[in-house]
């Protein structure tokens, strides 16, 4: 399998509205195991979307809290309660936020098969879930800030959450791409 780089903050890619998937075959198949192997070489990530690794489809790979999942064109049909945490992304790499989002959350969703299935889950597998599906709307963790500055977590910088959506890629995000 093939490692794919990961899509970083400021590739238009992750801000388009995925394309959902018509076609359960081998090219799917190819493209889950292209993001859980991308995914697995990297010891910080929880779940991975297909944007993020440049492709426009509804597509993310969840292997978090000793569950593994794979979604196909998923869509949350209800979601209860709130719960506030501190969140990060793999494609705005160091950068940490607090996001408000539902405590509970039902999803429906289909396999690689093309089989229907629902889920229900809390707590932060619901979070991990909610963060995923917004990659596929093209909703960034920084886009649902309760606060108003990330926090880098390489060197404690905070910078505003205006001035990221602004700039492209961010100054801050610039520099820990390049190693500075």
């Amino acid at each position: 399998m093939k490692k794919a780089e990961i899509t970083l903050f400021g590739d238009p890619v992750l801000r388009e509205t995925a394309r959902p998937v018509r076609a359960f075959g081998k090219k799917l198949g190819i493209l889950i195991g292209t993001i859980q192997f991308t995914l697995r070489s990297r010891p910080d990530g929880a779940a991975l979307a297909a944007p993020q690794v440049a492709v426009s489809k509804r597509v993310t790979v969840i292997d978090y809290m000793d569950e593994y999942i794979e979604m196909i064109n998923p869509e949350i049909v209800g979601a209860s309660g709130t719960q506030s945490d501190v969140e990060g992304c793999l494609s705005l790499p160091g950068f940490l936020g607090t996001v408000k989002r539902a405590e509970t959350v039902r999803v429906k969703f289909q396999d690689r098969a093309g089989r229907e299935k629902t889920i229900e889950r809390s707590g932060k597998m619901a979070r991990c879930i909610q963060h995923e599906i917004d990659h596929l709307d093209g909703i960034l963790f920084i886009d649902r800030m309760e606060d108003e500055f990330v926090v880098n977590s390489f060197d404690g910088r905070k910078l505003s959450v205006r001035e990221m959506l602004n700039a492209s890629p961010p100054e801050g995000l610039r520099s820990v791409r390049n190693g500075d």
